[in-house]
């Protein structure tokens, strides 16, 4: 089994050839270069017309699909005329070949290697993303709260990796014809409201709406476990507000259904636009062409800040909603106790993870309150998750 399913190329070589005949006639689009951990790292990079460098602007990101380009993803998620419309930095970053998997530029979501038949990439896609959205904030004044990805397939994959392990510097993410990695998922930390806007057809034959499972080994978690996660990490309610989007192209056979979550103040939000029928696409270049995938992503995260819809009052509860259980003390020094109160998870297991998201501690909850030695930690924040939630500690 591949490390990464990849889309069609065939696909995308007729936008490919056209976008690459037009680079040269946009005076603010360009080619840069970033070097991290050691490595050039490249991207596209577009200005708005008439940058003041005074203006304050968010920053979208937009990732290509496994073996695809910057260049491709330009061509089929095309929104040049949007950034210059609505005022925002636009940049399409390129993947690095893959060794584990014939050179192919993929980016990694794989963290650990840990599942059958994967292993890490040799470099890191965090590094070279989180470096990206520094350089664009010291060059560019970027809005450090309204930072935005949005990716296709493997892309779509790496966002979510982004929403969860870079989530001090993304303030929302769209994902296009994919749903979360299995070691994603299980590792999510979440710290502030995050918006999240998902695309998938029914009918993906790479990314199934199901999920992925192979010789009995979850690789991707379906498209209902996904919107769990975020319904919960973001403290949403449970009912879902299902309308139905106008069915402007009928020759396409398919059609598209609008999931949405929200908290009680409408001030937190996940979308999902079901395409019933869709395949491996991303709608409005090609497959369904009813919504226009970059346009509909756009239309949604521009709404949100770190801290949640910017339209809710300063008065609104933006924060995310205590969880069940307490750790104290805090900050701890040689000892943690992880209190259960009435959340009802013995046996379940806890795992401790350092600031930079590397997982230093696990062991099983064996009582209501969990005595765990952190004294030969280093100090610093830590967070401690169990099931899907998570809180940070520090310890000094």
């Amino acid at each position: 089994m591949p490390i990464q399913p990849h889309p069609q190329r065939s696909r995308f070589a007729a936008f490919a050839v056209a976008i690459m005949c037009t680079l040269n006639s946009f005076a603010q689009l360009s080619t840069e270069y970033v070097t991290v951990d050691g490595q050039t790292r490249s991207y596209l990079k577009y200005l708005p017309i008439n940058l003041d460098p005074s203006e304050q602007l968010p920053l979208m990101m937009c990732f290509h699909g496994g073996s695809g380009t910057a260049e491709e993803q330009l061509a089929i998620g095309d929104l040049r005329e949007t950034a210059d419309e609505e005022r925002f930095l636009l940049v399409y970053p390129q993947a690095l070949p893959d060794p584990n998997d014939g050179g192919s530029t993929n980016w990694q979501v794989v963290t650990s290697g840990d599942l059958p038949f994967t292993l890490p990439n040799p470099h890191s896609d965090i590094d070279f993303v989180s470096g990206l959205i520094d350089g664009m904030v010291d060059m560019h004044n970027v809005d450090d709260s309204r930072v935005y990805a949005m990716g296709y397939s493997n892309g779509g994959g790496f966002v979510y990796d982004l929403a969860c392990r870079l989530n001090d510097k993304v303030t929302g993410v769209g994902a296009v014809a994919r749903t979360m990695y299995a070691e994603s998922y299980d590792e999510c930390m979440v710290t502030h409201p995050t918006p999240m806007v998902t695309i998938l057809g029914t009918n993906d034959f790479i990314s199934s709406y199901d999920g992925i499972t192979f010789e009995g080994t979850l690789y991707y978690q379906s498209a209902e476990a996904t919107h769990d996660l975020w319904i919960d990490q973001n403290g949403l309610l449970p009912q879902v507000e299902i309308s139905t989007v106008p069915d402007l192209n009928p020759s396409d056979n398919t059609s598209v259904e609008l999931y949405q979550w929200r908290d009680e103040q409408n001030c937190r939000e996940l979308s999902h636009y079901k395409v019933n029928g869709g395949d491996h696409d991303w709608p409005g270049t090609f497959g369904n062409m009813d919504i226009v995938s970059h346009d509909v992503i756009w239309a949604h995260l521009k709404e949100f800040d770190m801290d949640g819809r910017m339209t809710c009052s300063t008065d609104a509860t933006l924060s995310l909603p205590p969880k069940e259980w307490t750790l104290y003390p805090n900050p701890a020094t040689e000892r943690l106790v992880l209190d259960m109160n009435e959340f009802g998870a013995a046996g379940e297991m806890y795992r401790m993870y350092d600031s930079t998201g590397q997982l230093v501690r696990e062991g099983q909850i064996t009582s209501q309150r969990t005595s765990i030695d952190v004294a030969t930690l280093p100090c610093g924040l830590h967070w401690l998750k169990v099931g899907t939630l998570t809180k940070r500690f520090v310890i000094q």
